[in-house]
């Protein structure tokens, strides 16, 4: 019946919006996962900063390991810096990827609500033309039983009681 009606068209679009859902989550996560990482990325970098200003400030009080541990540190903050700006675009990305899977999303819901509405349609077309199909067939029945029937019942009942 499904294949017959064009149902199994519904179910496949069900399907797809379902699988266009899932898709959409697991890039919600994935870009929750790039967010945290480019904080963590910020927080380094800053940590860093704020650990080459504290040795700044008492520059006329270094000792060797002092100058040392600069040199390190602002090596350290290149690299967090880096970092940084990479975890910073695949942010973006992730955030790109997810507003077209989510334009995806709402296009195969705005698909699955217009394949249902035209099924439904046509369902009660059909629906309205087999009630008026069963009409005639009735009307035709009913004039065939008082037209037909019913008389050659009287003549065989009205032959049975001259007999």
């Amino acid at each position: 019946l499904n294949e017959l009606t064009g149902y199994n068209h519904i179910e496949l679009v069900k399907h797809k919006v379902h699988e266009q859902a899932q898709a959409f989550e697991a890039t919600r996560d994935s870009v929750q996962l790039a967010k945290r990482s480019y904080e963590t990325a910020i927080e380094t970098r800053s940590s860093t900063q704020r650990e080459i200003n504290e040795l700044l400030q008492r520059k006329h009080l270094w000792t060797g390991d002092d100058v040392t541990r600069f040199t390190e540190l602002y090596r350290l903050e290149h690299e967090h810096s880096r970092a940084e700006i990479n975890t910073k675009e695949l942010y973006r990305q992730a955030e790109k990827q997810m507003d077209r899977e989510y334009m995806a999303l709402a296009r195969s819901i705005m698909e699955r609500y217009h394949e249902e509405q035209l099924w439904s349609d046509k369902i009660r077309s059909v629906s309205t033309y087999g009630t008026w199909a069963l009409m005639v067939v009735n009307l035709l029945l009913f004039v065939a039983v008082q037209t037909v029937f019913e008389p050659r019942k009287r003549k065989r009942l009205t032959d049975q009681f001259e007999e």
